[in-house]
């Protein structure tokens, strides 16, 4: 690795830090500056602006849940009733580590002026959805669950409850666990009611 990716590096984990305990406001060029120990004016060789590296920020923890999924989400594992029950609780617990950070970031990215930014958001959001998709498109081809609506709308329905749930909690100033969201548990109790082989 370079120098110069080592040091983009170390500024998006600095920021998912900030993010993490300050929220993402707290993502300020002079917080990740003190931390680093640049100035202000060296963040700018490694991103062009604020909203790049809280783009950053997202790619990376959208690129880790990615790689997650491929080993957590695996429709070819279920054999019966409970597993793609337990493979969603699992995965969707990913979304509460540092506190919701990815559905933060989300929030900011749809919130946001900066092109990046809403970019890396819509890149995120666009590939998730496809994935999810492609989990219970497998699902129903391995007749694991019995429910007609397409694919892609399960895939709708899930990314709506997450997020739902995340934006009903902060609001109410609640801590955020989604695993016990009503929505995402009603939503994988659907599932689950079908969740056994269906006999051909």
């Amino acid at each position: 690795m370079s120098d110069h990716a080592a040091r983009e590096d170390a500024i998006v984990a600095t920021a998912l830090d900030l993010a993490e305990v300050r929220g993402i406001s707290g993502i300020t060029t002079a917080a990740l500056a003190r931390r680093l120990e640049f100035t202000e004016a060296a963040l700018y060789r490694y991103f062009p602006s604020k909203g790049a590296i809280i783009a950053a920020t997202l790619h990376h923890l959208g690129t880790r849940l990615f790689a997650t999924m491929m080993l957590e989400l695996m429709p070819e594992a279920v054999g019966h009733g409970h597993a793609a029950a337990q493979q969603l609780d699992r995965h969707v617990q990913r979304f509460a580590l540092r506190n919701g950070l990815l559905v933060e970031l989300l929030l900011s990215a749809a919130a946001g002026h900066e092109e990046e930014l809403q970019a890396t958001g819509h890149d995120f959001l666009h590939s998730y959805a496809e994935r999810m998709a492609d989990y219970f498109r497998q699902l129903q081809e391995l007749r694991q669950i019995a429910t007609t609506v397409p694919p892609g709308e399960l895939a709708r329905l899930w990314i709506c409850q997450l997020i739902g749930g995340f934006v009903t909690a902060r609001l109410a100033r609640e801590p955020w666990d989604p695993g016990q969201q009503p929505g995402l548990q009603a939503f994988i109790a659907g599932l689950h009611a079908v969740l056994t082989p269906i006999r051909a």
